[in-house]
């Protein structure tokens, strides 16, 4: 069965003085019934060029990517901070997607081809593996409890065998039957592929078996809540600071988002809905 984003008005206090671009302040945030109501509104670090999120014995689990810059962390939900479990990526490596399957973390590369198998206790590199793509690059990566699920920035998505890392099969994502690429972070939620776009503000959930998207959901509003964007000055990094990264915490039904650079992590309440396709928007 589906889920949707269902809607609460919130009132969120913000304090979070180790992170730039948060000053203690408050946000008021309104949707129309039906729409995208936001739960809490939480810090995220500004320095963090998110590729993966998911949530773990209830904590976040982000990994960043950027040469020189990757990492993997668990941090603190409510707070933004990290619990000081880190692993750090190969400095020539721009690290992307990860999962956790049993008690190991699964993490992706842009361009190496290569993947590391991380303890999830420990932090600690257990083995490195290849893995193909047709574009040669790894993007968003998640699980369904079987499978190490993998997006490439194209409209395939490839299931792997965790051991061998052979391919299982693939699927194409298509919406009204034509193919959507820049399929980007990937999260499996209820028996469900949900997936950023790359450059866009709409996740799509997206049937595991036919790669049919089953609905959009259009969250454009969330980066006018984000208030550090607009501060920075490259222009590449404001260009690729967009929407990624999309967390399920099963214990409260509730969905996590965020981005690149982003100062925030939105949370959005959820509930069932039904397989009707159809477009819900944010635009409280």
């Amino acid at each position: 069965m589906g889920i949707t984003v269902l809607v609460l008005v919130s009132i969120c206090a913000l304090a979070a003085e180790s992170f730039a671009g948060f000053d203690a302040i408050q946000r008021r945030v309104y949707a129309p019934p039906g729409g995208f109501y936001v739960v809490n509104i939480h810090p995220h670090n500004v320095s963090s060029f998110t590729e993966g999120l998911l949530f773990d014995r209830g904590m976040l689990l982000e990994s960043t990517g950027l040469d020189g810059q990757s990492y993997i962390r668990e941090i603190d939900a409510r707070t933004g901070l990290s619990t000081g479990k880190e692993f750090k990526f190969p400095p020539d490596i721009f690290g992307e997607g990860i999962t956790v399957l049993g008690n190991t973390i699964y993490a992706l590369t842009y361009q190496a081809k290569k993947g590391f198998a991380i303890n999830r206790d420990s932090f600690k590199l257990l083995r490195s593996f290849d893995f193909e793509t047709n574009t040669g690059e790894g993007w968003g990566m998640t699980t369904d409890q079987t499978h190490l699920i993998v997006s490439d920035g194209s409209s395939t998505i490839y299931f792997f065998d965790q051991k061998s890392m052979a391919k299982v099969r693939e699927i194409t994502v298509t919406n009204n039957g034509q193919p959507v690429i820049n399929i980007n972070e990937l999260e499996y939620v209820r028996d469900e592929l949900f997936a950023n776009v790359w450059l866009t503000t709409n996740i799509l959930r997206i049937d595991p078996i036919s790669g049919n998207v089953k609905e959009v959901l259009k969250m454009e509003r969330l980066q006018y809540l984000e208030s550090n964007v607009e501060n920075i000055r490259e222009s590449w990094r404001k260009v690729d600071a967009v929407m990624n990264g999309i967390a399920f915490n099963p214990e409260n039904n509730h969905l996590y988002v965020t981005g690149k650079l982003w100062d925030a992590v939105f949370e959005l309440q959820v509930a069932l809905a039904s397989d009707t396709p159809h477009v819900r928007t944010f635009d409280g």
